[in-house]
């Protein structure tokens, strides 16, 4: 038993790198326009502590691994959406499994912290639709809620509509309601 504890003391002392670590969120939002709500992931359950591997690319989607909701022994690494998570934080990797699990990556102090930062402030995908087109563009990031205007390539435009995902800008103002005729 003495040696057990001296050895869990000595590896939860070295840690084998850094990582981001977040919670996967209570409800999360599936089909079209974001309408189905379900609790948590097929994967991993509301709550669940997942760590995330350093970023291979940038589209919204992140490797991960954590405790797979139907076995919970073993890592399971996975992909998922950014966006289906909540409560960055920057965390040690003590486990060996994990530390497999992740690839064998490791964050960076400066870039972990970085990350974590961006993901603090709460955002949606931006998109505009120019004069004379019938489709809208990727413009930016923006906070949520969105800011009613925005400026991009030197036009303003008007927030027209949002949900769960992104952020919909026209160039028209928005309709301005006719005022109820005075004692009438």
């Amino acid at each position: 038993m003495t040696d057990r504890t001296n050895e869990t003391g000595r590896a939860a002392s070295e840690a084998l790198g850094l990582c981001v670590v977040a919670n996967v969120a209570q409800e999360t939002d599936h089909g079209e326009g974001g309408l189905e709500i379900r609790a948590g992931l097929r994967h991993f359950a509301p709550g669940a502590k997942l760590w995330i591997a350093p970023p291979r690319w940038w589209n919204g989607h992140v490797t991960v691994a954590g405790r797979h909701r139907g076995n919970g022994r073993r890592y399971t690494t996975i992909v998922v959406r950014e966006r289906f998570l909540e409560n960055f934080r920057v965390g040690a990797v003590h486990s060996p499994a994990l530390h497999r699990a992740l690839g064998g990556e490791s964050w960076s102090a400066e870039e972990a912290e970085r990350y974590v930062r961006y993901r603090a402030v709460p955002r949606l995908t931006a998109q505009v639709r120019r004069e004379g087109e019938e489709f809208f563009r990727y413009a930016t990031a923006v906070t949520d809620p969105p800011p009613m205007e925005l400026e991009h390539e030197g036009v303003t435009y008007h927030l027209a509509h949002f949900n769960a995902r992104r952020a919909h800008y026209s160039p028209l103002p928005p309709p301005v309601e006719p005022s109820p005729p005075v004692g009438g």
